[in-house]
């Protein structure tokens, strides 16, 4: 394991990442306070409506790295150019065929009635969902161009890049906010902004580290094609049967309660700390996950295996403690955050929709095992019938029940529970020709992390009462460097341990 390339590594993907998220947080009230009361779902809405197109995309664009990166380290450029072509070229033509729905939708918007966008707002949000879908087509056609730093390890580039990108992105909100009167679509137009800087980069980056991997039409094989299809197809059913756990609730709170966009908004915010952990812990197992190909590529199993629990740790040193955090101060939190909503309201649904990252939190990186392994598909059909059964939960109980907009983030996180105990650890351990039982070890660390931490908040909570921004604020500072020296001395081997000296040693570097 190259430890000091994952260190800055991840110092990079973790800063790119605290600068996404503060933006996200930042920019949320702006919209409820300055554009209108329960408009921000009409954001959360589009983006869902993205990722339904992102599904059928990702069946092309899931193996891509995979394929590419082995390939490379394999010493088999020509036949890691031919899938890099026919990936671009392939998301060129799918690019064509979404055009048709999305300009159906954005100009019949105002004709479907389980968007029920209210007609002083219908010009806003068709522009804003325009722009979204732009900035769609614009992600798609380039996205091949981040293989480079994947391949080369050099995620750091394209994490400083991304940075400098959201950076551009609250410049111009902030500008455009300031000089004129807020509206929604300035949100998609600096999306687009951000994608269209992200973009220009990373084909850059694909010519300094990867110059003999070009786009020519001459390399374009349908084969490839379908090859990457037939495998990234399962993918795609994972991510439809996540979609139906985590997204397709704010579609359904929006057309089924009867206060649709108040209930559409309230989930929309109640998600936001849950989806930004999540967001966290994907960016720290991408980290690993070029680390983990390679390994794999060179066929050194003792090394792969080794580099999923060094993986699992670290995971687990640091995402236990936003999930802890969560649940001691969220309260706190959304009575500040949003001061005109319940917050006792947002806290449970939070925790409802964080909870299945108690489990899913210490072995996230074993969904990365089916995909180098090529085992994607009973992970993608119990990921789907998992979805599809918390839809039906969801639907049963909110016929049943006076639970509201609970009911989605109560069956998600039953369903999600059950699945990440009962199989993910086994099927994983199965496709690495391992002891079935190795990585349930990592689920009990895991929850002993978030524990031990939890009761650490409760305490501090009744020593320093919280009633400002300040005194959440000096609560953090605190409570945060204690909680990371608990998880640094009791959850992480000495292995570990060294990447996060490094992980320090490079960002003082860089401060200096």
């Amino acid at each position: 394991m190259d430890k000091k390339r994952l260190a800055i590594n991840m110092t990079a993907q973790v800063l790119a990442f605290a600068v996404n998220m503060g933006i996200s947080f930042f920019l949320a009230p702006i919209v409820e306070g300055q554009i209108g009361k329960n408009v921000y779902g009409f954001v959360a809405l589009a983006n869902q409506f993205v990722l339904y197109a992102q599904i059928a995309v990702s069946a092309l664009n899931t193996m891509a790295s995979r394929f590419v990166t082995i390939h490379i380290h394999r010493g088999e450029k020509q036949t890691a150019g031919e899938y890099f072509s026919s990936v671009f070229f392939g998301n060129v033509i799918m690019a064509g065929i979404f055009l048709a729905p999305a300009l159906v939708i954005v100009i019949f918007m105002g004709y479907m009635p389980f968007l029920n966008v209210p007609d002083e707002m219908l010009r806003d949000v068709q522009l804003l969902w325009a722009l979204v879908f732009a900035n769609f087509f614009l992600s798609i056609i380039t996205s091949v161009y981040g293989v480079s730093t994947y391949a080369a390890n050099r995620l750091d580039l394209t994490s400083i890049r991304t940075m400098i990108a959201d950076i551009l992105r609250i410049v111009f909100l902030l500008v455009t906010f300031i000089v004129w009167k807020p509206t929604l679509w300035f949100i998609g137009a600096a999306s687009l902004i951000s994608t269209s800087y992200i973009a220009f980069w990373n084909q850059r980056f694909a010519r300094q580290l990867l110059p003999e991997i070009q786009v020519k039409r001459s390399d374009f094989r349908w084969k490839k094609v379908w090859e990457l299809v037939s495998l990234g197809a399962w993918n795609s059913l994972t991510r439809l049967g996540q979609q139906l756990l985590d997204g397709v609730d704010i579609l359904l709170s929006g057309a089924l309660i009867l206060d649709g966009n108040e209930s559409m908004t309230i989930l929309a915010l109640a998600k936001q700390v849950p989806t930004a952990i999540s967001s966290l812990m994907g960016t720290i197992v991408g980290v690993f996950n070029p680390q983990i190909t390679i390994a794999y590529a060179e066929g050194n199993k003792d090394k792969l295996v080794n580099m999923i629990k060094s993986c699992n740790r670290i995971l687990i040193f640091i995402m236990s403690i936003p999930i802890a955090f969560l649940t001691a101060y969220g309260l706190d939190f959304y009575r500040l955050w949003q001061p005109t909503k319940d917050p006792y309201v947002l806290q449970r649904i939070s925790l409802l929709a964080v909870g299945v990252l108690y489990v899913s939190m210490s072995i996230q990186v074993l969904y990365h095992v089916f995909i180098i392994t090529k085992k994607v598909k009973w992970n993608s059909l119990v990921l789907l019938a998992s979805g599809v059964v918390s839809s039906i939960m969801s639907l049963i109980l909110l016929k049943t029940t006076n639970l509201g907009v609970m009911c989605f983030t109560l069956s998600s996180m039953v369903t999600g529970i059950l699945r990440n105990l009962i199989f993910t650890p086994v099927y994983a351990a199965r496709c690495l020709e391992i002891s079935w039982t190795r990585f349930y070890s990592d689920i009990l660390l895991g929850f002993f992390s978030i524990g031990m931490i939890t009761v650490l908040g409760f305490l501090s909570r009744m020593v320093y009462p919280i009633h400002s921004w300040g005194s959440l604020i000096i609560t953090g500072l605190v409570m945060g460097p204690l909680s990371l020296a608990v998880n640094f001395f009791i959850i992480l081997r000495k292995e570990e341990r060294d990447i996060v000296l490094e992980m320090v040693r490079s960002r003082l570097k860089g401060a200096a």
